[in-house]
């Protein structure tokens, strides 16, 4: 009996029940006091003022009754799901057969209390397959964008150091960010039959964020929490979630994955903060974003000397603005120095390793760079962006075999990303494996229309898929492609260079040329890859071309 007690006054505490109840009767009190005031003054019956009361007491069940049926999600007002009488450990072993229980938060079925929660069935590799979609703002502040998606995000990274999910990467999963979308799609689209979505609501020191984990092919949860803290307990939060995702998967984490579920970055929800912003500039590839993340990052550096993530972001910043639009000897140099320190500062961190081999990479000490790539990715072998600059650094130096490889890995650990696949057809081309490339161009093809129909203005995917579209013979589209890209940002030097390469293509080599001065003169450095990049190769006997390979230093 005690026990039972003892479970209800928990789920009312877990429905805001008691909550609601004190709400609803202070608002009722109000309610009354005023009515016994005014209404005499307006000389109307003496029952009216009864009947205000009689109105506030027979209210009070149906508050209740919402109250205990209802809560305010990520997609509006939901039904409560229930808690289970015992609920489980935070991370347990997968028993020998299924257990006939609900998880603590599992929403009502129309099955008997007996029926066991839906399961996400595995990836052909025996893995778990997750998508982590963005988090809606729920602040009334587009600001505040950056910090909703960020939670989320940090969410996917501890997510992508356990070997036992398929993680689909932010790319992906954030393409769908703001869109009408249905899970079956979403889960047939990035390959996943677990989708965790939610909101954050975030008002001064406080924030309110809600998850739930969702079973694509019954489009049932497997868990759902709603916290309601100060913002220090951020990071709390977040290893929480987490490890209740494990949890509802059913993965067995050794002490050695237990601890990688742990945010302990930094403990400054300040420099938190200003880290989300700076990373939330990272994504457009373009000069001024570069320029906004550096300082962000350099703001929580400011708040937190020690901050190694902080680092890395900032010297991925410096690596990028050097590769793809300011190529000076100050910002190969600001990238090396940040990444040191982020190495210094968490020599555990894949995320760090993979930084300083960017850096590396833009200073073409290959083989320097190299062993940060094998480093990051024996920390972490689900980390994309380090199989994805291993690759960048192989196709640098002219190893077109190896850099196949590691942009094949990089496509097993995030098959839904576009640009991958680009740089492994251009490497098959450099190998002369032409039926490899058009088969790679192909397969991409559906990937690059999906991601443009969710994004039209990413100009990134609009010049891989004209490029893509020419080769397989689609040359109007192609060009019509081309000409938006080259119109929604014909000052990146990033557009400039890879336009090039497709009017090379037509055969126009002129035009080609024109386009890589240009990208020159506005900051594009990277002398490695223009010398070693196949779609120019018709170029390198011009002497435009080589005078302007002397030009970058």
């Amino acid at each position: 009996m005690a026990g039972s007690l003892g479970r209800l006054f928990a789920e009312l505490r877990r429905r805001r029940v008691w909550r609601v109840l004190i709400v609803y009767g202070i608002a009722g009190w109000l309610v009354i006091q005023v009515a016994a005031t005014v209404l005499p003054s307006l000389h109307l019956p003496e029952w009216a003022v009864t009947l205000v009361v009689a109105l506030v007491v027979l209210g009070l069940p149906i508050a209740l009754a919402m109250a205990w049926m209802f809560d305010a999600g990520p997609r509006g007002l939901e039904r409560t799901p229930p808690m289970s009488a015992d609920p489980a450990p935070v991370v347990a072993p997968l028993p020998p057969t299924p257990a006939p229980t609900l998880s603590p938060t599992s929403p009502p079925t129309d099955e008997p209390p007996s029926a066991p929660a839906p399961r996400a069935t595995p990836s052909a590799d025996g893995r778990r397959t997750i998508a982590v979609l963005p988090f809606v703002n729920m602040s009334g502040d587009a600001e505040n964008e950056y910090f909703s998606d960020g939670i989320a995000e940090e969410i996917l990274n501890l997510l992508t150091q356990l070997p036992q999910l398929k993680v689909a990467s932010r790319t992906s999963a954030f393409a769908y960010k703001g869109k009408d979308f249905t899970i079956p799609d979403v889960a047939r689209e990035l390959g996943v039959s677990t989708l965790l979505e939610g909101s954050v609501r975030k008002a001064g020191e406080r924030v309110r964020i809600t998850a739930q984990l969702i079973d694509t092919g019954s489009d049932s949860h497997l868990w759902s929490e709603t916290y309601d803290r100060e913002m220090k307990d951020v990071f709390t939060i977040q290893d929480d979630i987490a490890h209740s995702i494990v949890k509802a998967l059913q993965v067995t984490l050794t002490p050695q994955e237990r601890r990688a579920l742990v945010s302990v970055a930094t403990s400054d929800p300040e420099a938190y903060d200003y880290y989300l912003r700076g990373r939330s500039y990272m994504y457009s590839m373009a000069r001024r974003d570069y320029e906004h993340a550096i300082r962000m990052f350099e703001q929580a550096i400011a708040v937190d000397s020690k901050y190694a993530l902080a680092y890395a972001g900032m010297a991925d910043a410096y690596s990028h603005l050097y590769r793809y639009a300011e190529a000076t000897t100050e910002n190969a140099t600001r990238a090396n120095r940040a990444s040191e320190q982020a190495v210094v500062l968490d020599p555990e961190s894949a995320e760090a390793h993979a930084s300083r081999g960017l850096a590396l990479l833009i200073g073409e000490k290959y083989d320097a760079a190299e062993q940060e790539f094998e480093t990051a990715v024996a920390k972490n072998p689900n980390l994309f962006d380090a199989w994805y600059y291993y690759g960048l650094a192989c196709s640098s130096r002219g190893d077109y075999e190896n850099a196949a490889q590691k942009y094949q890995r990089a496509s097993e650990v995030n098959p839904a990303d576009f640009q991958v696949p680009m740089f492994l057809a251009q490497t098959f081309a450099s190998l002369g494996r032409k039926q490899d490339e058009m088969r790679v161009r192909l397969g991409a093809l559906s990937t690059l229309e999906r991601h443009i129909k969710l994004n039209p203005h990413d100009t990134r995917a609009l010049y891989f898929a004209a490029q893509d579209l020419y080769r397989v013979g689609e040359k109007d589209r192609a060009i019509a492609m081309a000409e938006q890209a080259l119109k929604q940002a014909q000052d990146e030097p990033v557009v400039l260079y890879n336009l090039a390469c497709f009017y090379v293509e037509q055969e126009d080599n002129e035009r080609a040329i024109d386009l890589l001065e240009r990208a020159v003169s506005l900051g594009w450095g990277d002398r490695a890859w223009m010398e070693h990049d196949s779609d120019l190769d018709p170029l390198h006997g011009n002497p435009r071309f080589q005078a302007l390979l002397s030009r970058i230093v």
